[in-house]
């Protein structure tokens, strides 16, 4: 790839990132973006992980990706 190709490419992604956010579509539901960082994501679908007898339940987003060299 040629330093011009690079170049129109990265400008291409700045004029994306400088557009305004869409509005939500009809239906569509805001996930909380709250850090989860307690425990592993258990799927699919929304998180089965049983913390302490309750089903965590949170969505897959909601999860902050953990390195497993930071787990205890």
């Amino acid at each position: 790839m040629s330093k011009r190709d690079l170049l129109h490419r990265l400008e291409a992604l700045e004029a994306l990132h400088r557009q305004p956010t869409p509005a939500p579509l009809a239906g569509q539901e805001t996930i909380s973006v709250a850090t989860i960082g307690h425990h592993t994501y258990e799927g699919p679908g929304h998180c089965r992980a049983d913390i302490y007898g309750t089903i965590c339940g949170a969505h897959r987003d909601e999860h902050q990706l953990i390195d497993e060299d930071d787990l205890p």
